[in-house]
């Protein structure tokens, strides 16, 4: 193998067997929060993907957990109706939540796509743009006691300009082998767990597994 190059499309747990780490078992409440002191308010679980087992354990999660409060940013707003007024009244609903509860902010159910490969893309930048700018508003009005970011996009997205994450520590993972908790070390962020969820990854109930052991009732 000397002198060649590979390149490795992999998941999550090759670098973890690429250099023989052993198998870490899943984060608990008490190694979440060992190092930081958990905010009094509740989560903020923001939900982008529009894959069918997001929404199996969107749908999970609120059957789980009934008194967890929903706030859906109506994509057709964001488009083509008052963008300002539509943000304004989700940072509303999930600010007032967050004082008592956790909070789901998601984006409406219905994909809302163009037959124009560019306008579809413009859609989703747009999109994209609305869910990170109510995390910012979100973040400094009430910071949480935690952050979930469902969907790969969705996750980056929050991370890097939602939460202007620039520094983390990677704790461990969530669930066996995949949905990794990210400790940020700097920006307004700091000390809030940030939980890196792909859309199409564990079962119907793993959401509700997570926000389960974050959750401070």
């Amino acid at each position: 193998m000397e002198g060649r190059t590979f390149l490795y499309r992999v998941g999550p747990p090759f670098v973890r067997a690429r250099i023989g780490q052993a198998v870490r078992a899943p984060l608990t409440e008490a190694e979440v929060f060992a190092d930081v002191t958990p905010n009094e308010r509740g989560g903020l679980v923001v939900v982008g993907s529009h894959v069918g087992l997001t929404s199996r354990q969107l749908a999970r999660l609120s059957e789980d957990r009934p008194g967890t409060a929903v706030a859906e940013i109506d994509v057709q707003a964001v488009i083509e109706g008052d963008r300002e007024a539509e943000l304004a009244a989700v940072v509303d609903a999930a600010v007032a939540a967050l004082a008592t509860g956790d909070v789901i902010v998601h984006t409406s159910r219905l994909l809302v796509r163009s037959d124009d490969p560019e306008a579809s893309l413009d859609i989703s930048r747009r999109v994209s743009a609305a869910v990170v700018e109510v995390v910012q508003r979100v973040l400094a009005a009430a910071p949480p006691r935690f952050v979930i970011a469902k969907g790969g996009i969705t996750s980056s997205d929050v991370a890097a300009f939602g939460l202007d994450i620039r520094h983390a520590i990677v704790r461990g993972p969530m669930l066996p082998g995949i949905v990794s908790l990210w400790q940020p070390v700097d920006g307004p962020a700091e000390g809030i767990p940030y939980i890196v969820f792909a859309g199409n990854v564990g079962d119907d109930a793993s959401l509700s597994q997570v926000v389960a052991t974050l959750s401070r009732d």
